[in-house]
Order: structure tokens, then sequence, then C-alpha cells
């Protein structure tokens, strides 16, 4: 009799750890609801077994994946491959507006993502993270860790930034309004089309164009425009210090100006840079090692 319940115990053990899932796709989906209505799409793993016994000095860390414009939280299946059998708890989010969050007729500015962001963490009794941002989800997580009670450690990935501070030319100026301004009209999709074009360098593999190109053009119109007219107002661009640690990572192929590392160093005194010159803009996608490599020492 007790061998018949030791065998089965051990049949339910095997087969517990044999659906345990293997991409991120397979993990349960959650939602949190923000503004009474929008419905906030995210993934955790390595769940805290109980988030209210734990102290901040609890050694099992929080990771927080923000994508960029256009993507969803899929964009990190590379970083859930290696850190899955980790013990950090990993965060997916599934912006207000991509992925399989809910798409209101809203205005999407910084301050409507870092809400959506804040509201999945405290339901979730998750205080400080170290908050990895993708392109637009850099600028997104570092204005979380500005106006929230959130804190940790901020993770750049190519991000995106408009530097405003008094000295900029009317050129300048008028590019990034310009540019703010591309994805208003009906040619929307062929304009994001483009700009994923863009996006690859010499290295790029196929398959990370075809995943952008299989999203990004999807973004609906009033989504792409919203974003990116906000994205690029002054309001959102304080030069404001994050004495945080912060890891940037970035390409050349991005077009980075010759003082990038200066301006980043001047926003972040606590700053880990690496600059690639071949890779394209979805770092973390294209070289995945590298990436996994330098995120897993910067947690350490």
């Amino acid at each position: 009799m007790k061998r018949t319940v030791i065998f089965s115990l051990i049949v339910l053990l095997l087969v517990g750890c044999g659906k345990q899932p293997k991409t991120l796709d397979e993990v349960k989906s959650a939602f949190v609801t923000i503004n009474d209505s929008v419905n906030v799409h995210y993934k955790i793993w390595n769940q805290h077994a109980s988030n209210n016994t734990l102290t901040q000095s609890s050694k099992q860390k929080t990771l927080c994946f923000v994508h960029g414009f256009g993507c969803d939280m899929n964009t990190w299946e590379k970083q859930f491959e290696a850190l899955r059998n980790d013990t950090m708890q990993l965060v997916f989010i599934d912006l207000p507006g991509y992925g399989k969050s809910d798409k209101p007729q809203v205005d999407y500015t910084f301050d409507f993502f870092a809400h959506a962001i804040d509201a999945v963490l405290n339901a979730n009794n998750i205080q400080d993270a170290v908050f990895v941002g993708h392109s637009l989800g850099t600028p997104v997580c570092r204005h979380t860790l500005l106006t929230t009670r959130h804190g940790g450690a901020l993770v750049d990935v190519d991000g995106v930034y408009c530097f405003y501070d008094g000295t900029e030319s009317l050129e300048y100026v008028e590019a990034i309004q310009q540019f703010g301004h591309a994805f208003d009209g009906p040619d929307c999709r062929e304009v994001i089309t483009g700009f994923v074009s863009s996006l690859a360098g010499k290295e790029t593999p196929q398959w990370v164009t075809d995943y952008a190109m299989s999203v990004m053009p999807e973004t609906p119109q009033y989504v792409a425009s919203s974003t990116m007219q906000h994205l690029v107002e002054r309001q959102w661009w304080s030069n404001s210090q994050l004495t945080l640690p912060v890891m940037v990572i970035c390409t050349q192929n991005s077009g980075l100006e010759p003082d990038n590392e200066a301006k980043m160093q001047a926003l972040y005194p606590h700053l880990d840079y690496t600059e690639l010159t071949t890779c394209g803009h979805f770092i973390h996608m294209e070289q995945p090692e590298l990436f996994n490599d330098k995120l897993k020492a910067f947690v350490r």
C-alpha cells in the first residue's frame, strides 16, 4: 500500500515537471484593470510563493520586462528561455494599446504607460525591480522609476531619447516633431513598415525582422499616432538624474551621436555602458547570449 502511494506521488511529480512552461507563450496570462475599464495583460514566472511575507532584502530579485513601440511581450522570449530556470521572478507586460492588453481611444502618454506598470507591480506586491526596457520601453521604465514609489535598477536596451536642454536647434526640434507626426494619417501602416525596415543592422537575423513585421504594422493607427506624438513632447523629457544602477546597451545602427555615452552619464551617474557596432535595434533578440550574460552580471 505504501509503495503504491509513493509511486503515485512520484508519477504526479514527474507529470507536474513535464508541464512546466518551456516558452513564454505557455505561461499563464493575468490581467489588471486600470482607469476603471482598461485591462492590462501580463505574465509572471517564478512568482514568489508569498509576496506578503517577503522583505525587500530577499535574495530573490524581480525583473520587469517592457517592450518597445509596436511590439509585445514576446520580444523577450530569449530572455525567458535563459532565465526561466533561475530563481529570479520575471514579469512581462503588454503595455496598453499593444499585445493582448486593451487598446482604448485615449492619450498614450508616459503617465498612462507608467500607471499600467505600477498597477501590475502593486497587484502582485512588488516594490523594487530591475526594469528592462527596449526602445520606447526604456523611457517608459525611466518615467516609472521617476514618478512612482518603485525603485531598483534600469536596463536600457537601445532606448529612445529626446534631448531638450534649452540649447537644441530649431532643426532638431522640427525633425523630432516631424517624426512624431509621421504616424498620423491613413498611411500609418506603410510608415510603420518602412520604419521596421530601418531597424535592421548588418547582421540582423531574418527571423527578428519577420517578428517585427508581423506585429508592429498591426498597431492601431490611433495608438501609433498618440504614442509617437507624446513620445517627442518636451514635457516628458526632464534631465532629472536617475541615481539607481543603470545598464545601457545600445547600437550605432540607431544613429547614435558621438557624445551619446556622455549624455547617458549625465542622466545616470551609476552607469554600465556598452555600444555595439553591427547589431540592429533588437539587441536582446539578435545577440541574446551576449545580452543575457550582461543582464545576469548586472543583476548580480
